[in-house]
C-alpha cells in the first residue's frame, strides 16, 4: 500500500468549506487602538463608580449617628459626599471620552471592531446609569 499521499501538501479548492473565513488578501485585521482605549475607560470608570459608592458609603454610615431629619443640609456638605460628587463627575468625563474614542473606533476601516463595541456599550450605560441616578435624585425629594 502506498502512503506517499500522506506526506503530500493539500490542495483545496476555493470553494471548500472552512469554519474560519478568510479576510481578503490573507490580511489579518489589527485590533482598534480607540476601542481598546473605549473599553480600558470603561473598565476604569467602573471601577471608579464601585470604589466611590463603597467609601462615601463607609464614610456616611460611620458619621450619620449624629444627624438628624432637621439638620440635613449638613449631609450635603459632609467632605465624604462632595469627594464622592467630584469623583462621580471625572467618571462621567471618563465615559463622555470612553463613548466619543468608542465612537471612533467604529468608524476606523479595516480594524477588528469588537473592543469598540463593547467599549461604546459599557460607556453608554454607565452614561445613562448616571442619568437615572440624577433623575432618581431630583424625584426623591
Amino acid at each position: 500500500m502506498n502512503n506517499n499521499h500522506l506526506n503530500e501538501p493539500h490542495s483545496y479548492d476555493n470553494n471548500s468549506f472552512t469554519p474560519y473565513p478568510e479576510e481578503p488578501n490573507n490580511i489579518r485585521l489589527k485590533q482598534s487602538g480607540p476601542g481598546i482605549a473605549s473599553f480600558i475607560l470603561g473598565l476604569v470608570a467602573l471601577f471608579a463608580y464601585i470604589l466611590t459608592f463603597f467609601f462615601a458609603a463607609m464614610a456616611l454610615t460611620s458619621s450619620l449617628d449624629s444627624f438628624t431629619p432637621a439638620n440635613v443640609e449638613e449631609i450635603a456638605l459632609h467632605p465624604a459626599v462632595i469627594l464622592a460628587s467630584l469623583s462621580i463627575l471625572v467618571c462621567l468625563v471618563l465615559n463622555l471620552a470612553g463613548l466619543i474614542v468608542g465612537v471612533i473606533g467604529l468608524v476606523l476601516k479595516n480594524r477588528k471592531k469588537i473592543f469598540a463595541i463593547i467599549g461604546t456599550i459599557l460607556n453608554g450605560i454607565l452614561i445613562l446609569a448616571f442619568a437615572g441616578l440624577i433623575l432618581a435624585g431630583m424625584f426623591m425629594a
